[in-house]
């Protein structure tokens, strides 16, 4: 089957390899570095997920905007670099050329893939836990359902953008459209929740104070990679700026706020609502 792509975009791809020559090495150096700082970026995240046992502060609303628009963004990225692929499979780039113009595809997959995993985090880690509010993990669950059949469709869409070159850039461009629509969408409830609770609950603070500069850091690197194209790149740049008003209002309810009331205000609410799921829990049981 792979044959048979490669021999569609032989006939079908106008090919100008040109632009992805004369790769930056200072910009594939930052691109890789900054691939090990998105995964170490999503660590404080899961562990707070572990530690607390509970999606408590995590809008469900954010969690399957942010995972449908990873997917959307990933299927953008894995066709839109298809035609850099093919300049690497008829021997047009040198080695290193080639490598270059798949890190936005390497970047943009980890990033997908760490966010998601957001998502099967909270689903694994607190299915059973007496901290969990059981009918907001229903609507997790419904939640995960949908990011697998989203999964699914973006398969088909990649099957039928290799087999329709003639359609490829028009699905890659509207995926890319869509995931930057979502992004913002997507930090609307988040930051509604976060204003309602008064406090950042599981959200972590940690994880936005890497991935807010890092994000402006990582789009510049998307930005100015060799052959790069604006449907692959917006998504990021939107996240960044909403990421950075989500982690303000985080860090007045958790750090600012507290100092002009008293000093316990975000813990005393978020233990009085974790001690309202417990109890919840326990009756029904």
């Amino acid at each position: 089957m792979m044959k048979y792509f490669n021999q569609q975009l032989r006939d079908e791809l106008p090919l100008n390899c040109s632009i992805y020559e004369g790769a930056s090495t200072f910009n594939f150096i930052l691109s890789i570095l900054i691939s090990f700082g998105i995964i170490i970026s999503y660590l404080p995240q899961y562990k707070r997920i572990y530690d607390k046992k509970t999606s408590e502060g995590l809008s469900t609303n954010f969690l399957l905007l942010g995972s449908c628009s990873s997917i959307f963004t990933i299927t953008n990225i894995i066709l839109i670099s298809s035609r850099a692929r093919k300049c690497c499979y008829i021997g047009a780039l040198n080695t290193f050329n080639c490598i270059n113009s798949q890190l936005n595809l390497f970047q943009i997959s980890i990033q997908c893939v760490c966010a998601i995993l957001i998502l099967v985090f909270v689903l694994i880690i607190t299915k059973n836990s007496i901290k969990q509010d059981k009918e907001e993990y229903k609507k997790i669950v419904i939640v995960g359902k949908i990011v697998l059949f989203h999964g699914v469709i973006s398969i088909i869409q990649i099957i039928f953008g290799y087999t329709n070159i003639q359609y490829l850039y028009s699905i890659a461009n509207v995926n890319g459209l869509l995931s930057a629509a979502l992004t913002i969408i997507k930090y609307v409830p988040q930051i509604h929740t976060t204003y309602t609770l008064k406090h950042p609950g599981t959200l972590s603070i940690g994880m936005m104070c890497i991935q807010t500069p890092g994000g402006f850091v990582f789009a510049s690197t998307l930005i100015f990679t060799k052959g790069s194209h604006w449907s692959s790149w917006v998504s990021y740049l939107v996240a960044a700026c909403l990421q950075g008003i989500l982690l303000l209002l985080c860090i007045y309810y958790e750090y600012i706020k507290p100092k002009y009331e008293y000093e316990s205000i975000p813990e005393e609410l978020e233990s009085q609502e974790i001690e309202r799921i417990e109890e919840q829990n326990r009756q029904n049981n």
